[in-house]
């Protein structure tokens, strides 16, 4: 059937994301405490996080044989992160350990909707991807099927990376990049755009990339694609906006209606999906496949409340089931 996934069984296909893994400390709240003032939060958890690590959790929910390249402290809470990783199924023998070093934090605070702000100490003085730790990956890099890359490592980390991954013109990873965090001195190179398959972006990352332009969104990611990026996906609570250039116009998918706001976790479902999407559909874009990618992402959002809202494929194939039938009904009436 279009628009739903394949198989509910694990997916032959290889994933490795290239990231960032952290502790969250997140605080829900009713409200935000205003300046100068306190506030009783309504909980507390201290978890595993950061893009790259939700993303590789995300992907072996689906099936996906994943790995995670990332560099992650040897102190205590660095060995929960990997034990976390194992439990979720995540190979971790890509992960670079870093002795002598304090494990980096996201201190979140959450409200009851999902609505979050969030703060992020790296301690990338200690905890840092370099190149070369990812030069020595380079096998396995090629040898996947798809590369999922996060702005958490340095730039330079990034754009080295993605030349990794073109080093076999032949046959390559479909290349799947997350700009959260934009990083602050300056943007990924035009030769780094030109290898990026797929850009998956919030609207406000968009800006970096407009140099000294007003900001539009809209123009900003048609220069992208003049730049190379094969196609841009830009999310927002509404759905996925998707800029592609085998795509004469721009692809509006809509989300299934979800209570809560956009989580954290809800991109980092969508880029999973998307991954598994291409490789189920022998790396073709389409309607279906960002439906699917999308439906994920609402899957992620309604789920917020749970200790790991990340979907498997047949929670998305519900979803998508219940969202075709609410449709024909809505149609004979």
């Amino acid at each position: 059937m279009l628009g739903r996934s394949s198989s509910d069984n694990s997916s032959p296909g290889r994933v490795v994301v290239v990231g960032g893994a952290v502790m969250d400390a997140t605080f829900r709240t009713k409200q935000l405490p205003a300046p100068e003032t306190s506030a009783e939060a309504l909980g507390f958890s201290l978890s595993p996080g950061g893009k790259g690590l939700m993303q590789a959790v995300a992907s072996a929910r689906l099936g996906l044989h994943t790995s995670l390249v990332a560099a992650v402290a040897t102190d205590r809470f660095g060995d929960e992160i990997v034990e976390y990783l194992e439990r979720e199924h995540v190979d971790t023998s890509l992960l670079e350990r870093v002795p002598n070093a304090d494990t980096p934090f996201t201190g979140v605070f959450q409200q009851q909707l999902g609505d979050s702000i969030a703060a992020n100490w790296r301690n990338d003085k200690e905890i840092r991807l370099e190149s070369g730790d990812v030069a020595d990956r380079r096998e396995e890099l090629a040898g996947c099927d798809v590369l999922l890359v996060t702005f958490e490592v340095p730039r330079d980390t990034l754009e080295d990376t993605v030349a990794l991954a073109h080093e076999r013109s032949d046959e390559r990873p479909i290349v799947i990049v997350t700009p959260g965090q934009p990083y602050s001195d300056d943007a990924v190179s035009a030769d780094t755009l030109a290898q990026i398959d797929y850009l998956v972006a919030h609207a406000w990352e968009l800006e970096p990339f407009a140099r000294h332009a007003a900001f539009d969104p809209d123009s900003v990611a048609r220069t992208l694609l003049a730049f190379g990026v094969e196609t841009l996906c830009l999310l927002g609570t509404g759905g996925c906006n998707a800029y592609s250039r085998p795509m004469p116009d721009v692809l509006r998918v809509a989300a299934p209606p979800a209570i809560y706001k956009e989580s954290s976790v809800a991109r980092d479902a969508f880029c999973a999906a998307l991954a598994a999407q291409l490789i189920d559909n022998e790396s073709k874009f389409s309607e279906d496949v960002a439906r699917w990618a999308t439906a994920a992402m609402s899957c992620a959002a309604s789920d917020f409340p749970r200790r790991n809202p990340l979907p498997t494929r047949r929670r998305i194939n519900d979803l998508l089931d219940v969202s075709r039938l609410e449709g024909a009904r809505t149609s004979e009436c």
